[in-house]
């Protein structure tokens, strides 16, 4: 939808805030997803699952013409609650395992909660405010933090 490329210009969204919410229902949800890619490959794997991680449902197969078949996860969906630009806590997790990850909660493309969500158990927490429109979550850590979502 073109509407879906222009709705967030400030002049846009000061017109007719109430037009840009009806066509905002029109468009579709996005959702979280967790693919996993093997970086090991053996031939005689064909036809079978690459994914051993125990945390995952996941897959990944190899085909006999030597390309790999990607299945996702889904960790986060559903009706009028998107998750987008997630964030985690970079500075001590990048490139390893986390737990948590933050993101701008979507109300079909119109943001208007912050989530918190926990991508092993797949539970999620929500702060959300009548009339509140918030940016995408950037994920500052408390100078003396222990824990990785403590900030």
């Amino acid at each position: 939808f073109e509407f879906v490329y222009n709705y967030l210009y400030l002049a846009n969204l000061r017109a007719n805030w109430d037009e840009v919410k009806r066509q905002a229902e029109k468009a579709p949800q996005p959702e979280a997803r967790r693919y996993v890619l093997p970086l090991n490959i053996d031939k005689a794997d064909t036809g079978k699952n690459l994914v051993t991680l125990p945390y995952t449902t996941a897959t990944a197969t190899l085909r006999s013409d030597e390309t790999i078949w990607l299945e996702p996860e889904v960790i986060f969906s559903g009706p009028r609650h998107a998750f987008e630009f997630p964030q985690i806590n970079y500075k001590k997790y990048g490139g390893k395992p986390y737990t948590y990850t933050y993101g701008l909660g979507l109300n079909h493309f119109v943001p208007d909660k912050l989530c918190k969500l926990n991508v092993k158990t797949k539970e999620t927490w929500v702060w959300q405010e009548l009339d509140s429109y918030p940016s995408e979550p950037i994920f500052v850590p408390h100078p003396d933090a222990l824990e990785e979502d403590d900030g």
